[in-house]
């Protein structure tokens, strides 16, 4: 039986011990680098081991590893797990650069090793069905692509953490932290990748003021200046493999708006339509007709999406190597999400230029 280990004690980890618990997959040791917090996770969890040194994810007992860490730690530990024949769920964002991701896909396919990134929202039963109206060729070619993803999770006051930190979380904020979900989706549904970009970024809040863990929008008394270096909203337009066009609109200030992530596809024989709110419901419909609710009545939430993407990537892991065709997003998919986020931010800093995505890695 492969046993698994997790990099990083954090919110997402429970996800993911979470996700392994309900399919059977032991998990040999968590490894944090707060003592407190791995020894807590672990007796939560029923994890036989926890360590504060990631050398414990090399373990002969461990076969794969879920990195649940911040981003600036991924790309080292991932090219030494791969270096050492271990599969790997990566959460988002992959890594920071081009050439890391570059290095990263590459190894992955040399190694023959199954290596997917938590992109879990085309698990969405919705979204699945979704891919399968856009692929019949009662669709049609695909023409527009747009839609948003709003949270209010940044809005004043909000929690100071390691994404407000540029060597934690790189140079974004709202592009890789739910804009990698959107462009993931998009393409997916849609079969087409976005091959160029021209993107306008806001810092609403460009100064803060801190108290305590809490960012706050006005100055006070006892509260200390927190300069914000990383994008709270974007907008951005998009061009499509194919020659269809989009758009898409991010924030992270928006009041309300929990976890609205929308899309819309529109082909020339149907329109389609779903948001993560309204998570089972799609609608479609054909110019002059009803529009058509298919209403999943048994669907699913946020957890049931990862367990259906840990279940699908383990059918791989079980089997020893990566299947012809895999549902699960890869590294492949981690790498084509960071080329398109530096090229976003590319676009932002040359005032809204259109900037294109390089595909292959001697472009990158």
């Amino acid at each position: 039986m492969i046993k698994a280990a997790i990099w990083g004690a954090g919110y997402i980890a429970a996800t993911h011990a979470e996700s392994l618990r309900g399919l059977g997959i032991p998990i040999h040791v968590v490894v944090d680098r707060n003592a407190d917090k791995a020894r807590d996770f672990a007796q939560r969890w029923g994890i036989p081991h926890w360590s504060q040194q990631p050398e414990e994810l090399f373990s002969d007992q461990v076969g794969c590893v879920h990195l649940c860490t911040p981003p600036n730690l991924h790309y080292e530990m991932a090219c030494r797990l791969l270096e050492a024949g271990k599969h790997i769920l990566c959460e988002k964002p992959l890594c920071f650069s081009n050439t890391e991701a570059d290095t990263l896909a590459r190894l992955a396919r040399e190694k023959g090793l199954v290596c997917g990134v938590n992109f879990n929202v085309r698990f969405h039963q919705a979204c699945q069905q979704a891919k399968k109206l856009v692929d019949s060729p009662d669709f049609g070619r695909v023409l527009l692509i747009h839609g948003s993803y709003l949270q209010e999770f940044s809005a004043p006051p909000s929690l100071r953490d390691w994404r407000y930190d540029p060597k934690l979380a790189g140079e974004m904020h709202a592009v890789t932290e739910i804009g990698s979900h959107w462009m993931d989706i998009a393409q997916y549904i849609s079969g087409k990748r976005i091959t160029a970009v021209s993107a306008l970024f806001d810092r609403s809040y460009p100064i803060r003021y801190q108290e305590g863990n809490l960012l706050y929008g006005e100055p006070a008394p006892g509260r200390e200046l927190f300069p914000v270096q990383s994008e709270e909203a974007a907008m951005v337009n998009l061009r499509f493999q194919g020659g269809a066009i989009g758009s898409m609109v991010l924030s992270e200030i928006s009041q309300g708006r929990y976890n609205a992530l929308s899309l819309e596809v529109t082909g020339e024989k149907q329109n389609l339509w779903w948001n993560a709110e309204q998570n089972n419901l799609l609608c479609h419909a054909r110019k002059g007709g009803t529009v058509e609710s298919n209403v999943f009545a048994f669907g699913n939430g946020f957890t049931d999406t990862f367990r259906s993407l840990a279940a699908a990537f383990y059918e791989d892991v079980l089997q020893g190597k990566p299947s012809e065709h895999p549902v699960y997003p890869t590294f492949e998919d981690g790498r084509n999400n960071v080329l398109l986020s530096n090229a976003i931010l590319a676009s932002a800093r040359q005032d809204s230029k259109w900037v294109q995505v390089a595909q292959k890695e001697e472009e990158a």
